[in-house]
C-alpha cells in the first residue's frame, strides 16, 4: 500500500518554482513531523500560525502513528474485535479511508497495516521479504468492510490491524488549511513531504508546481493551480530488490505484495489533500487505464500518470499545465 509510510522530503516529487521578485513578501519555516520534512510557506504577517500548523501535525502523528503506544491505531490494532473510542480526527480519518476503498474497489484499504509490519515497511530500512505463506496468513485480514465505526468508536475485524500512513499526512494538510483560513490567511503553501495544498493565489497569480521526472530527475511538466492540492506517489527511490527484481513501496492490499505494474509515479490535483494523498496511492496500485477510469468520474480530479513506458493524463490535465 502507500507511500505512505511516513516519507522524507528526499522522496518528494515536487517542488516549487516561486517568482524571486516576490519572494521577500513569503517566508518558510520548516519542521520534522510524521516522519518527514513539513515546509510551511506563509506571508510575512502571518509567521506565528506556522508553528500552529506544526501542532496540528504533531497531534494527527500521536493519534495515528501506529508504532507509538499512546496512539489510536496502536490501540486499535492491539483490541481487534472490540470496540475502541478514539479522538474525532482519528474516526474522521477511518472513515474517509473506508470510503477511498469503497470507492477503488480495495485498491486503498486501510487493514493493510499487518501486511506492511509483515514486510517492515513501517520501519525505515528494515525491509524484509517474507515467505509467501506468511503472506497468505495475513491477506485474509484485508478487508476494509469489516470496519464499524459509529460515532468516535472503531471497531476491527478480528486479528486485523490498520494503518493510516497512505491518508494521514493529506488529513493533516486539510485541517491545516482549515485552520489557517478561519484565522484570515488567504495564501500560502503547506508541504507536507510532498503532499502540497497551494492555498489560494500569489499576487493574483498562480502558484506553480514541477511535476518531477522520476528517470531524470529534471521537470517533467510545470503545472499552475490556485487552492488545489497536488500529491504525488512515487516507486522509484524507495523500494525492495529481491532476486534481481525491485519492488516499491506501494502495497497491493488485494495481493499483499508490493505493486510491480511499471508505473514510476502518480500526480493527483484535487481540492483536498485527504483524497488527493489516498488516491494517489490507488491509482497507483490500479495501474493507469483503471485509474484514468476513476478520475474521469470524479468532478474536480485530475492526474498525471508516469509509467516506464509512456505518460497518461486526465482530460482536465490540461487546463493546469503551464
Amino acid at each position: 500500500m502507500n507511500k505512505k509510510i511516513y516519507v522524507s522530503l528526499i522522496f518528494t516529487f515536487l517542488f516549487f518554482i516561486l517568482s524571486c521578485t516576490e519572494r521577500p513578501r513569503y517566508s518558510t519555516h520548516t519542521y520534522l513531523v510524521m516522519g518527514t520534512l513539513l515546509n510551511v510557506t506563509l506571508p510575512e504577517d502571518y509567521n506565528t500560525y506556522a508553528d500552529s500548523v506544526f501542532k496540528i501535525f504533531a497531534l494527527v502523528d500521536t493519534l495515528m502513528n501506529p508504532l507509538n503506544p499512546n496512539s489510536d491505531v496502536y490501540r486499535l490494532n492491539h483490541s481487534s474485535g472490540k470496540g475502541v473510542k478514539v479522538h474525532k480526527w482519528t474516526a474522521d480519518c477511518i472513515r474517509k479511508a473506508v470510503e477511498i476503498a469503497e470507492l477503488t474497489r480495495g485498491a486503498f484499504d486501510p487493514t493493510v497495516g499487518g501486511i506492511v509490519h509483515l514486510w517492515h515497511f513501517d520501519e525505515q530500512g528494515k525491509y524484509v521479504f517474507p515467505d509467501p505463506d506468511s503472506v497468505k496468513k495475513y491477506i485474509h485480514l484485508v478487508d476494509y468492510r469489516k470496519i464499524k465505526i459509529k460515532g468516535d468508536t472503531v471497531w476491527l475485524g478480528e486479528g486485523q490491524s490498520i494503518t493510516l500512513a497512505g491518508i494521514a499526512k493529506g488529513y493533516a494538510v486539510d485541517l491545516a488549511v482549515f485552520f489557517l483560513k478561519e484565522h484570515g490567511v488567504r495564501s500560502g503553501i503547506i508541504d507536507a513531504g510532498g503532499d502540497l495544498f497551494l492555498l489560494g493565489d500569489k499576487n493574483g497569480k498562480s502558484w506553480n508546481v514541477g511535476v518531477r521526472d522520476p528517470v531524470t530527475k529534471g521537470v517533467r511538466e510545470v503545472i499552475s493551480v490556485k487552492d488545489r492540492s497536488v500529491c504525488t506517489s512515487g516507486s522509484y527511490e524507495r523500494f525492495v530488490e529481491y532476486k534481481g527484481k525491485k519492488y516499491s513501496h506501494i502495497f497491493d492490499p488485494r495481493t499483499g505484495y508490493p505493486v510491480s505494474n511499471g508505473v514510476l509515479s502518480v500526480t493527483v490535483i484535487y481540492n483536498k489533500a485527504t483524497y488527493a494523498d489516498a488516491l494517489a496511492t490507488a491509482l497507483f496500485v490500479l495501474g493507469p487505464k483503471r485509474a484514468m477510469e476513476i478520475v474521469e468520474n470524479i468532478k474536480g480530479l485530475d492526474a498525471y500518470i508516469i509509467t516506464e513506458k509512456e505518460i497518461f493524463k486526465s482530460s482536465g490535465i490540461n487546463r493546469y499545465v503551464k
